[in-house]
């Protein structure tokens, strides 16, 4: 008897549940179908991310082949080959802005400026990237030839701003920093600050006993030491 009465309670659940289902039936089925489409179009995004990530990869691999060729070309090649790649760059940052091959491509091109000496447009390129895309690994490596370019145009302040930068964003985890240290020794000297050049100095022989750039660092302390300039400022 006891297995009866529960077999009719079941019964009345299911026909009570068969009977919300008909009488929402409108709403079930467009959840079910509104489920169906965000599933599908999931599916799709992901499809055609991996395919913009694969070609975007593939045309950013043929142009750094273009790049190397480039720069062993005879010099009336050169002219063409520039203006090919340049291009090529140019449409890779439209079409992939926010893929690994737009921050690269971006990359590429301020290189390229930079060895004609357009240092200003390179700069220019490196700061957007940094600025852009600051959990790349091309940032910290991007605002380190800003200060290059800075300094080649003899904008000591700014090369200095860039690398402070840097430092301060990326300095714990950045294995360029030692370099980054030196640097600002180096451009502090020679505006004439010497004890920021002090200061700059002796943080990197604290904090990174083992750089090569340590010893440099020590050398010109001593030098400081010896002619008198590190009191100066």
């Amino acid at each position: 008897m006891e297995q009866s009465g529960l077999s009719q309670e079941n019964v009345q659940l299911i026909d009570r549940i068969a009977d919300f289902i008909h009488r929402h039936r409108k709403v079930f089925w467009g959840t079910l179908v509104g489920i169906l489409l965000v599933l599908i179009g999931v599916l799709v995004y992901v499809e055609l991310q991996k395919k913009n990530l694969e070609e975007s990869t593939r045309r950013i691999e043929d142009v750094l082949k273009k790049v190397s060729q480039y720069h062993q070309a005879r010099d009336a090649e050169k002219e063409k080959m520039e203006k090919e790649i340049l291009n090529e760059l140019d449409a890779i940052l439209s079409a992939y802005p926010s893929y690994y091959a737009g921050v690269r491509a971006l990359h590429v091109k301020a290189d390229l400026l930079y060895e004609k000496k357009e240092y200003k447009v390179a700069a220019e390129l490196w700061e957007s990237l940094a600025k852009k895309y600051p959990k790349s690994h091309l940032a910290p490596i991007s605002l380190m030839r800003v200060a290059v370019c800075k300094e080649e145009v003899g904008d000591l302040d700014g090369a200095l701003g860039a690398l402070k930068e840097v430092d301060s964003k990326y300095g714990k985890s950045f294995p360029e920093t030692p370099h980054v240290l030196f640097s600002m020794g180096r451009i502090y000297e020679a505006k004439g600050v010497y004890e920021e050049a002090a200061n700059s100095y002796n943080r990197l022989i604290d904090e990174y006993p083992q750089s090569s750039w340590t010893k440099l660092a020590r050398n010109r302390l001593i030098y400081f030491k010896v002619s008198n300039r590190a009191v100066k400022s």
